[in-house]
């Protein structure tokens, strides 16, 4: 299914026909004029963004890398565990003589999971 395809489906559950959705001027979402939305698009300049704003596009952006180039594909089931582990490594990351210390305390006080709750 295309994204464009998606963003009609998500908009009809979740957004009122005939309403103003601002965004950025990504092409899956030109599918919205179409179909009764008020669609304005805007241009989006890392130039004039605040920072915190260009903080933000940095860490989605990373951890869509990551997922992505980790994983190759995830089920929604499972999507917050993959999150709380981009959030545990980005929040880490400047921690690199502690890190088996903390992962061995992480492993030791977590539940274990079996494979059969991992598939099904």
């Amino acid at each position: 299914m295309s994204k464009a395809r998606r963003w009609l489906i998500f908009a009809r559950r979740h957004i009122e026909p005939g309403a103003t959705i601002s965004s950025d001027a990504y092409r899956s979402y030109r599918k919205l004029a179409e179909e009764g939305y008020d669609h304005q698009p805007l241009e989006f300049n890392v130039k004039e963004t605040p920072d915190h704003l260009k903080w933000l596009h940095t860490m989605i952006s990373n951890a869509k890398a990551f997922i992505g180039g980790t994983y190759h594909g995830l089920a929604p089931k499972h999507l917050q565990a993959y999150l709380d582990e981009f959030c545990f490594r980005t929040n880490r990351r400047r921690f690199e003589g502690q890190l088996f210390n903390r992962l061995l305390t992480a492993c030791i006080s977590t539940d274990t999971i079996t494979y059969k709750m991992l598939t099904s």
